[in-house]
């Protein structure tokens, strides 16, 4: 009986804590149901809840471990109202939290955006926190930019989150790096390596704010917002109910408290809030503790004004560095390194350092060997190819990650020293940053032994630095390729046994000795005010050079004529023979053409020597006709004679003779005739024109040819119409001519 009084007392007080618990619950959070009471309290300190790490000011693990935030406010204030307490599971990323809500490790997370592959696994309650999306640039990229305006832009998301998603499926276009982190991906903006970041807005001034970030702004919003929920397991509808009803509880004054708290756009001054009036219209008391209290923020403000003043400070010797980089004149690639390195060693006030860079030989390093007291530095240089093993223990680790690697407590980092040469085995802290170029490492820069901790404003000033060192060498090496070229070029030019001339903008500016030597100052670019043109290549080069003014080049070669000017006109002996061959080129970076001159008067000269050749081959074949032409009449001439003879002895038959003369001398014009006709035929003179009748050198050479023809049994019948209009033509003595040219 006693055991039943007993058990029915500790039913009795489970009864009354269960009824005083839900007058507490439906006093917070009205209109909950027993079966959601009862669930509360069975799985009160048992509701696996993770938080996002690393999204600040939304969601973060603090420095203490403990979560923060406007989603961990929110999440304390729902404990609160429902008198309930969650079981929170750390974990290390946004990707390592939604892989586990897939498996069912985690039961609940603290504030996501809801997508559709993410309702798979999850129900997501009402969003309570909705947060605009802006796009963060570099202060140097004027104007405010849209998602539509960033087409061949890089531009960081992080990994999974949803805006990544939207823009993805908006903006197919858009170039998207995945980044772990809002952290990672502002830094690498910062650092050049990213052109923009798309995060929420609290989420970019929390950061910017709180790593002093000076070379970034917020360029214009993506127009997409985000409306956080909390996501809760599919197999939980009375948890989810419960959820809506507890968010819904939350009063507007309570929503603004947290927003407040977590997202400062704008901080009133002293005087605009109320707590300064109370303060006027208080005690004496009172008064003497607010002005203590103005004046202790008038130091800490000081301070921060000291500090920023520092900073930029700090940063304009960064930027007076690089300027000194870009404007001493530097002899050589080794010159570029060492002044560079020696920049970086005295702004980040290190005292050693090494410089390592891909694709050109030499580590450099400057050690300290003196006493701490001395200033007096020793340098020495390892010579190696690329980013030399026997130091990976300083660059090792950033060259894997990617990123940059900042160790204020290098033992505690590297205990066994791995990698660290002889020189450095006192190493305190020190930074390393990689510099990248197309996604590859190109430059590994380190510094050591800081007197004071590296911080994120050494990085960005050695981040600058070695860029603007990286482009440098690049731009030297353009330079020395240049150059080569350039000498190459030039001696392509004045060795080539050709005449060579660029025309650019209408204009000769560059010729060669030879081209000089061949032509001297003929004019080509304007034939008209230069007479030494032969006058029938005149046209043909007004022509050619037409050509190209209009850039229309259509004729690639042209032969031509013309005299020197020292030699007489319109002599065969001085005339010279040009071909020139016409390219179009690139000059210094604008169009060109590339005039080559070939010198064709010996060419011309052979030609015609060989063409007497062929003259003299043809020669031979009608010899028998021009000995039949000579024959006839030097037989005329013997029979003449012997008459002559026979009547100067008869003199009453004198009167015979004169007719024999005239037959004599008629028959010594035709041998004549024949000589003369053959020496033009072969005589190799420059040839001249006269308009004759074509049927004259018709006829002439019938009767060269008319012995061998007859001999061969071929005869002609000639028809030849004496209507047929004159023309041009070198004619032989006897011809009829009309005019000469």
């Amino acid at each position: 009986m006693g055991c039943s009084v007993k058990t029915i007392g500790i039913g009795f007080m489970i009864l009354w804590a269960v009824f005083f618990t839900c007058n507490r619950l439906d006093a917070a959070v009205p209109g909950l149901t027993q079966a959601e009471r009862l669930w509360l309290t069975v799985h009160d300190g048992t509701v696996r809840l993770a938080h996002t790490p690393d999204w600040p000011p939304m969601d973060f693990i603090g420095e203490t471990g403990k979560p923060m935030g406007m989603a961990a406010d929110y999440i304390r204030l729902i404990e609160k109202k429902l008198d309930f307490k969650f079981h929170v599971v750390r974990v290390n990323s946004w990707n390592e939290m939604l892989d586990r809500a897939k498996s069912g490790t985690i039961d609940v997370i603290s504030a996501g955006q809801t997508t559709q592959a993410r309702r798979e696994f999850m129900n997501w309650s009402t969003p309570f926190m909705n947060l605009k999306t802006t796009i963060i640039v570099i202060k140097e990229r004027q104007g405010t930019l849209t998602l539509d305006q960033m087409q061949g832009m890089k531009i960081g998301v992080v990994r999974q989150y949803a805006v990544g998603e939207f823009i993805r499926e908006m903006y197919p276009y858009l170039t998207l790096v995945d980044v772990a982190s809002s952290s990672e991906g502002i830094q690498r903006v910062s650092f050049g390596e990213l052109d923009a970041m798309i995060t929420e807005l609290p989420n970019a001034l929390y950061l910017i704010e709180t790593e002093k970030i000076t070379n970034l702004r917020l360029a214009g919003s993506t127009g997409f917002e985000l409306n956080h929920g909390m996501g809760i397991r599919r197999d939980w509808p009375v948890f989810s109910s419960i959820i809506e009803k507890a968010l819904a509880a939350i009063t507007a004054q309570e929503h603004k408290a947290i927003y407040a708290k977590w997202v400062k756009l704008e901080t009133p001054r002293f005087y605009q809030t109320r707590v300064f009036w109370y303060f006027v219209m208080g005690t004496a008391a009172a008064v003497l503790l607010v002005i203590g209290s103005i004046l202790l923020w008038n130091m800490e403000l000081k301070k921060q004004v000291f500090q920023r003043t520092e900073a930029l400070r700090f940063n304009e010797i960064g930027l007076e560095a690089l300027l000194a980089i870009n404007e001493k004149p530097h002899e050589s690639i080794q010159d570029i390194i060492e002044f560079s390195f020696q920049q970086m060693l005295d702004l980040t006030q290190s005292s050693f350092g090494y410089l390592a860079l891909e694709d050109q030989d030499g580590i450099t390093y400057v050690v300290d060997y003196s006493h701490p007291a001395s200033s007096q530095r020793c340098y020495a240089k390892h010579q190696h190819t690329g980013f030399s093993g026997d130091t990976k223990g300083f660059w090792g680790e950033a060259v894997r990650r990617g990123t940059p690697i900042i160790s204020n407590d290098y033992p505690g980092s590297n205990p066994q020293l791995r990698g660290v040469p002889e020189a450095h085995k006192q190493v305190l802290r020190y930074m390393n940053v990689p510099i990248f170029n197309h996604g590859k490492i190109v430059v590994v820069v380190g510094m050591g032994n800081k007197e004071t901790a590296y911080n994120t404003s050494d990085l960005r000033q050695v981040n600058l630095l070695a860029h603007g060192m990286w482009r440098l060498i690049q731009r030297k090496k353009a330079e020395q390729a240049m150059r080569k070229s350039e000498k190459r070029f030039q001696d392509l030019v004045e060795n080539s046994p050709n005449g060579i001339a660029i025309v650019q903008d209408n204009t000769v500016v560059h010729e060669n000795s030879i081209q000089v030597e061949l032509m001297g100052d003929l004019n080509i670019l304007d034939p008209d005010s230069d007479n030494r043109f032969h006058r029938e290549d005149l046209q043909k080069v007004k022509a050619f050079y037409e050509q190209i003014i209009h850039d229309d080049l259509k004729q690639s070669e042209l032969v031509f004529r013309f005299y020197p000017s020292d030699a007489r006109r319109e002599s065969p002996d001085t005339m010279k023979w040009v071909t020139c061959i016409a390219t179009p080129m690139d000059y210094q970076d604008r169009n060109a053409f590339l005039l080559i001159f070939i010198d064709m008067t010996e060419a011309k000269k052979l030609e015609h020597l060989l063409t007497i050749q062929d003259k003299m081959a043809s020669l031979g074949h009608v010899s028998a006709g021009i000995a039949h032409e000579i024959r006839n009449p030097l037989s005329g001439i013997n029979i003449y004679l012997r008459t002559i003879e026979k009547y100067y002895q008869h003199p009453e038959k004198s009167g015979k003779i004169d007719s024999s003369i005239q037959a004599i001398r008629s028959a010594s014009h035709k041998i004549e005739s024949v000589i003369k006709r053959v020496m033009n035929f072969a005589k190799p003179t420059e040839p001249k024109f006269d308009l004759i009748t074509i049927n004259e050198p018709l006829k002439e050479a019938i009767k060269l040819t008319r012995f061998t023809l007859i001999k061969k049994g071929i005869t002609i019948d000639q028809n030849l119409d004496d209507r047929l209009p004159d023309c041009w033509t070198k004619p032989l003595r006897g011809g009829k001519s009309k005019n000469s040219v």
